[in-house]
């Protein structure tokens, strides 16, 4: 191994590691790569002479004083004082079998980028028991004899996947495992006094990342524990997996110990027929004893909750590693969580709403006991009690309100430990989005974009800001946006405190996001993805001049169709391109629905969305109805109740992909209004087949071609007119259509992506100093 910046630092926690220590050491020191490591070993108050065996070989040694070890704690200081990209993991007990143990181990992260951690596969010493070597030999066959890459599959079926299989997928031994360091530093090790490891593979995996097994990497660790020593070690476990994961509780204990005596009968079957083994009828009495105790263990630490404090500490083995595992083990009672929930219904609601609250809440508890038993109900009961209920979060903590009062930073650069070098062809983009919900044409839009600039080599990454009401995996988020919009390789992530990860370009796609980008130092080019004409949601007042300030940021402007791109250059300044709204025509084409004779208006309507103009659709269709009475009316954007509309109507309420397209091609005539720039749906229900009819502001009249959608003044009578005419005259209908398909035929997002594109090479060169403002790049077509 030659003296060069090491690749790997192999991290050894060590406390009395008596002789097996020795082993480790001279098997780590033989590895055989082509990579320079080296090894770090943290002991925390060794007596037995460790220290000496460490410096025996060519080590680094930390020292930590024994009251501040933590399993999370004390390897994150270890990483942190390593010195290589990539750390292997391993404990004083744990002997690397051969020669190519590390190289191995670090394979799968140097073949791939995306690999945030490895664990390798446990073998058993010489001297282990059967039982527990036929376990090791179960455990890890689960995984596959072939280095397996545990990537959960996007779209909401691997969330699901992972949902019903999470011990699965998290299993994470740092028994014999490395980390990529670079994910370290985002996601570390979180401070817990047991399970560190398979903490740790949850949160990256629900990051996005990927974990992979190693097989062939290969270390010798394995325990003969006692049925005491067994049953108290899986009390701990089943304790912290109930803390930190909240898996559904343990089966009973019949049925634990039916299993637990299944298993005793396989293994002691094994033992006996091994020719090998001598003192059978020991060994086998041990081997029940383990696993009568596991199953014990297992019942019991899931119900710790109901046990008594000094009960817990007498049984666990954790609690005595740490000086302050007393105050992390006392917790209140169920009788102490019983009474004051009781006092503070009292003195909120008084005594007649609590002897309700009570006797409802006791009802359901003796129906739980009835179907479930006493554990499980008192358990739930328990629970419930702990559970705080969320504080509500003042307008004023929003991301937008909050960087209001802070002064602007000045256009920064990236840091130089950060910066990039620019590949026009291969941008990386992180977007800032509002939280998004199902539904919603401004989001599809977006994620449209970022599913079409991958599949054209970029890279993006999503960051949501002002998204407490949705969950916090954001590999869960990632299949919310499979299952609502697009399927897409970027991660989808709650964007807090932290800095954004580097990237070429940022792009603000909202008034309230553009505060956010405009605080960050992430990207030498800043961007704004511009849909409407923002300020326009409100009335004139404090939201209308927040929204139309980000428009004098100084940021690049992307916007959809040309009425935003003149309007941001005359107007504000702004250096802006623009993109054209288009039509997915695998989704949106005439279907052949099944057609009952009766005549059908379409409209588009959400009343909590002003620039929709739900009061003035909703008069103009009262206008239509009273003139047409066998005309059928339906809805879609919003589940409306019958009583939202002074007519009777069919509510579609939000439609997917396929729905939209059958109402749309079954309808007559559509009313879809947008006063803030055009939109999405004319043409999707032009590709349909469906004669729409819009307001004519500057917008609109810039964006469709001649007779391709009618414009109607936006009144209630001139919108019901142009309807009514609509229904009266077919052959109207029918030269509306005929324009409408002409006019989207030239449509498809690949063009409007490919516009986009282009846009954003050009932003990147300019940002850069690598273009000027008098030679535009758009105009390449591919």
């Amino acid at each position: 191994m030659n003296q060069d910046t090491p690749l790997v630092t192999v991290i050894i926690p060590v406390k009395n590691g008596g002789a097996l220590l020795r082993e480790c050491l001279a098997a780590v020191f033989r590895q055989k790569t082509d990579f320079p490591f080296e090894v770090l070993c943290v002991d925390s108050g060794s007596t037995d002479g460790s220290l000496d065996t460490i410096r025996a070989f060519p080590a680094r040694l930390m020292e930590i004083d024994p009251s501040t070890f933590g399993h999370g704690r004390t390897r994150n200081l270890a990483v942190q004082h390593s010195h290589s990209p990539f750390v292997a993991l391993i404990t004083q007990d744990a002997v690397p079998a051969d020669r190519a143990w590390l190289r191995e181990l670090v394979a799968p992260m140097r073949e791939n980028e995306q690999v945030a951690g490895v664990f390798g596969r446990h073998a058993p010493h010489p001297d282990c028991m059967p039982a527990e070597a036929y376990m090791l030999e179960r455990h890890f066959a689960n995984f596959g004899a072939d280095t397996t890459l545990f990537r959960i599959k996007p779209g909401p079926e691997g969330w699901a996947h992972y949902e019903a299989n999470k011990p699965y997928y998290r299993f994470f031994s740092d028994n014999n495992a490395a980390l990529r360091r670079s994910v370290w530093t985002r996601i570390p090790y979180r401070d817990v006094e047991f399970m560190e490891d398979q903490m740790w593979a949850s949160d990256v995996l629900e990051a996005g990342y990927i974990k992979a097994y190693a097989p062939r990497s290969v270390v010798r660790h394995s325990h003969n524990y006692s049925p005491l020593v067994q049953a108290r070690r899986t009390f701990d476990e089943a304790r912290y997996h109930r803390e930190y994961f909240d898996l559904p509780d343990m089966p009973g204990i019949r049925r634990l110990m039916h299993h637990s005596l299944l298993q005793s009968k396989q293994d002691v079957r094994q033992l006996m027929a091994d020719p090998r083994e001598k003192d059978k009828l020991s060994k086998a009495a041990v081997t029940v004893g383990r696993n009568v105790g596991q199953a014990l263990g297992w019942f019991l630490g899931d119900r710790h909750e109901l046990l008594p404090q000094a009960v817990i500490r007498r049984i666990s083995l954790h609690h005595q590693l740490k000086g302050d595992a007393d105050a992390r083990v006392a917790r209140s009672s169920l009788l102490q969580d019983a009474s004051k929930a009781l006092q503070s219904t009292l003195a909120s609601r008084g005594k007649l709403d609590t002897v309700s609250t009570v006797g409802h809440k006791v009802a359901i508890s003796w129906k739980q006991y009835r179907r479930e038993g006493i554990s499980k109900a008192l358990l739930s009961a328990h629970r419930a009690l702990r559970t705080p209920p969320k504080e509500p979060r003042g307008w004023w903590e929003q991301d937008h309100y909050r960087l209001l009062a802070q002064p602007p930073k000045a256009r920064a650069v990236v840091p130089s430990s950060s910066a990039r070098t620019l590949d026009p062809e291969h941008l990386v983009i992180n977007w800032v989005i509002p939280p998004f919900g199902r539904g919603g044409g401004g989001h599809m839009t977006i994620f449209r974009t970022i599913h079409f600039l991958e599949l054209l080599g970029h890279r993006c990454r999503v960051y949501m800001t002002d998204s407490h009401g949705l969950p916090p995996e954001p590999m869960r988020l990632q299949a919310m946006v499979h299952q609502w919009f697009l399927p897409i390789q970027a991660p989808v992530l709650h964007l807090g405190e932290e800095e954004m990860e580097p990237a070429d370009i940022v792009m603000a796609t909202a008034w309230h996001t553009a505060y956010r980008v405009r605080a960050t130092n992430c990207a030498p080019v800043k961007a704004y993805f511009i849909q409407d004409y923002e300020p326009d949601f409100f009335g004139v007042g404090a939201e209308w001049q927040m929204a139309e300030d980000t428009y004098r940021f100084g940021f690049y402007g992307l916007t959809a169709g040309p009425w935003l791109e003149s309007l941001m250059r005359t107007k504000y300044g702004m250096h802006a391109r623009s993109f054209q709204l288009a039509v997915d025509h695998d989704v949106y084409y005439p279907d052949p629905v099944l057609r009952d004779g009766k005549r059908k208006v379409f409209a588009y309507m959400r009343p909590n969305t002003t620039r929709r103009g739900f009061e003035l659709v909703a008069l103009s269709l009262g206008q239509v109805k009273a003139r047409f009475p066998e005309v059928e009316i339906h809805i879609a954007g919003a589940e409306l109740p019958p009583s939202a509309l002074p007519f009777p109507f069919v509510s579609h309420g939000v439609l997917d992909f396929d729905g939209l397209r059958r109402v749309f091609s079954a309808s007559d005539v559509a009313v879809c209004l947008s006063f803030t720039n055009y939109s999405l749906l004319p043409q999707e229900l032009a590709a349909c087949g469906c004669p729409v009819v819009d307001i004519d502001v500057e917008s609109t009249h810039q964006a469709y071609p001649e007779g391709a959608v009618v414009l109607a003044p936006p009144t209630v009578a001139g919108i019901s007119q142009e309807v009514c005419r609509l229904l009266e005259d077919e052959a109207l209908r029918q030269r509306t259509i005929a324009a409408g398909f002409q006019y989207v035929r030239g449509l498809s997002w690949e063009k409007a992506v490919l516009q986009t594109e282009e846009a954003l090479k050009e932003f990147a060169l300019l940002g850069t100093g690598r273009a000027s403002q008098q030679a535009p790049l758009l105009g390449v077509v591919r």
